[in-house]
């Protein structure tokens, strides 16, 4: 049976068939979430070393600094030798925030 002949059978029911049809329905688990890596640990780590490696690459797995310099590709290069997890890099720029001098 397919789902467009089961919706056109509902009003059918009996409001007893119903009630249990959307008994059955709500005890159904949700559909899990996509899980999927925000690197919000990595870009916390960027946050608190920024001023120490300014301009330069980083690759990091979570909030642990695996390589950095200034060509990208051997950054990523001795990261994926140092570890088996997939590196995030990135290249540290000055923070956007502008000072605030007040009024």
């Amino acid at each position: 049976m397919s789902v467009t002949e089961i919706l056109e059978a509902l009003p059918a029911l009996s409001p007893d068939e119903r009630a249990q049809v959307k008994a059955l329905i709500d005890s159904l688990p949700d559909a899990p979430a996509p899980t999927y890596n925000t690197h919000e640990s990595e870009r916390a780590w960027i946050e608190q070393h920024r001023a120490e490696y300014l301009n330069q690459w980083v690759a990091l797995d979570g909030d642990r600094l695996l390589a950095h310099g200034t060509d990208a590709r051997e950054v990523y290069l001795v990261a994926r030798a140092t570890s088996d997890a997939v590196p995030y890099i990135e290249r540290v720029k000055p923070s956007d925030r502008l000072p605030f001098g007040g009024w």
